[in-house]
């Protein structure tokens, strides 16, 4: 009965820590066409340079 519920208490935490990775990579970019676009969506942080790269607002380390 214990190795049982061993057994369930390890799954739930697997499978929850593999749900959890699957949703953190599914956090959506900020579109962008320019530079200009992301400073309305991302504040700037000093040491970062916020830029679009790709269609996405990016924050790139100066």
């Amino acid at each position: 009965m214990v190795v049982i519920l061993k057994f369930v208490y390890v799954m739930v935490i697997f499978v929850s820590l593999f749900l959890m990775a699957i949703n953190v990579n599914a956090i959506p970019g900020m579109p962008c066409i320019n530079d200009v676009d992301c400073e309305k969506y991302i504040s700037p942080v000093s040491g970062y340079q916020v830029k679009c790269i790709d269609g996405n607002c990016e924050r790139i380390r100066i």
